[in-house]
């Protein structure tokens, strides 16, 4: 009897453990990706340690800690950091995944069955450079339809949600349509919508057609964007295939609009 009380304490101490580190690291990279936002907004900006510490009345060890993930920062010096980067709090805070494992693979059409991530490209004429974006699939709200955080102009894929615009919404999907409803968390007017059409017929990349606000200038756009499975390598080719094509220009002087089939 006395070993078996033993054992049912030791399964629960095992179980309380493991919960307390999952939580300590959970903590651990909140502080970190935190520090990490700051960091990169300040560069952003072109702000120095010093700058940023004079701002928010802070020694410069103290705010190279936060960036560092050294030290917890508070939420009233979160809101002047914020406040001295011209930036909103959000884009400052963690989100971190929150996925739902074992999702339903038959509500799913077959090139986003089992993806809990996927990247996107467009070519942006204007910089003459490639837009990358990456997608984190989250938790079904409701069958057919999943949360979506879209993290938009990323540089490096190991720190994709360093970027110059986050989006949240829902991906959603027909029988012959899915469907990307975002809201730019940094500008409230810009509802970015992509269609992509045949998302049944499964394949390493899918073409979509989006739409979106553009802040550079202020102004409407449409554009075709590539969903890839994985990242993909950006060649010259790649580049080419981006851009809009004779056949692309074909279409649009056909129908009177942009579209992808």
């Amino acid at each position: 009897m006395k070993k078996r009380a033993k054992s049912g304490f030791l399964c629960i101490y095992r179980k309380l453990h493991n919960l307390h580190e999952q939580r300590g690291r959970f903590f651990v990279d909140i502080v970190h990706e935190t520090g990490e936002r700051i960091r990169y907004y300040r560069k952003k900006r072109q702000m120095t340690i010093d700058q940023l510490a004079a701002a928010i009345c802070k020694s410069k060890s103290c705010v190279s800690k936060y960036e560092n993930g050294q030290i917890a920062i508070d939420l009233a010096t979160l809101y002047d950091v914020a406040a001295a980067l011209e930036v909103r709090v959000t884009q400052l805070l963690y989100l971190p995944p929150d996925r739902t494992p074992g999702l339903p693979g038959g509500a799913v059409p077959a090139f986003f069955s089992g993806l809990d991530r996927f990247y996107c490209y467009y070519y942006d004429g204007r910089s003459n450079s490639i837009v990358r974006s990456v997608g984190d699939i989250l938790e079904e709200t409701e069958p057919g339809s999943f949360h979506v955080h879209m993290y938009m102009n990323v540089d490096d894929y190991g720190h994709y949600h360093l970027c110059e615009n986050l989006y949240d919404g829902r991906l959603t999907h027909f029988d012959t349509l899915s469907l990307l409803v975002l809201q730019n968390q940094h500008m409230e007017m810009d509802l970015y919508q992509v269609g992509i059409p045949s998302p049944y017929m499964n394949g390493p990349v899918k073409w979509g057609l989006a739409f979106g606000i553009s802040s550079r200038p202020l102004m409407p756009t449409s554009t075709k964007i590539l969903f890839a499975k994985s990242p993909q390598k950006e060649t010259p080719e790649f580049e080419k295939s981006l851009r809009l094509s004779k056949e692309d220009i074909r279409l649009m002087k056909l129908y009177n609009m942009l579209t992808i089939l």
